[in-house]
C-alpha cells in the first residue's frame, strides 16, 4: 500500500444492517466529498459539540433519510483507519454498527445511488470500494452483527 499522510478528521463511518443486508451508498463525484465516486458506508464529520454517536445518527438521517428511531446500535464502535487514495491521506474514524428496521432509503445530494449488499459481496469487494486500512476489523465486525 502507498504511503499516506495522516490527517486529523474527526468523524464516523456507519454500517447499517437490515435483515442481514448491509447498506452501501455511492458517493457522488463532486469535489468537496472524500472518496468521490465510490461505493461505501455512510460517513461524516463530527461537529465540535457533538458526541460521536450523535454524529453517526445525524449522518445516517441526513444521507439516507433513516431516522434515529428506526435504528439500534448493535455493537460498540471501533476506531478504524480510513484513506483517500486520490489525495494520499489517512485518518481515524469511529465505525458504528446500526440495525435498521426499514429498508427504505431517501438519498441526499452527497450520494447518487444505494444498494443492500451481502457480507460476502463486501468481503470480495463486489460493487464496494474498501476505504478502510483495517478491512479485517470491518469484515469481522459486520460478520458478528449479521449472524
Amino acid at each position: 500500500m502507498k504511503e499516506y499522510k495522516a490527517v486529523k478528521a474527526e468523524g464516523v463511518a456507519v454500517v447499517i444492517i437490515h435483515k442481514k443486508r448491509i447498506l452501501l451508498v455511492k458517493r457522488r463525484n463532486i469535489p468537496f466529498i472524500f472518496n468521490p465516486g465510490i461505493w461505501g458506508f455512510v460517513t461524516g464529520s463530527k461537529k465540535k459539540s457533538e458526541r460521536y454517536a450523535e454524529t453517526a445518527y445525524r449522518e445516517v438521517e441526513e444521507e439516507t433519510g433513516i431516522a434515529r428511531e428506526q435504528l439500534k446500535q448493535i455493537k460498540k464502535p471501533v476506531k478504524v483507519w480510513m484513506f483517500d487514495s486520490k489525495k494520499h491521506k489517512k485518518w481515524q474514524n469511529y465505525l458504528f454498527f446500526l440495525m435498521s428496521d426499514t429498508s427504505e432509503v431517501k438519498l441526499n445530494i452527497e450520494n447518487s445511488a444505494f444498494r443492500w449488499s451481502s457480507l460476502s459481496d463486501i468481503a470480495k469487494e463486489n460493487n464496494y470500494t474498501n476505504i478502510f486500512m483495517d478491512k479485517d476489523v470491518v469484515i469481522k465486525g459486520i460478520g458478528r452483527c449479521t449472524k
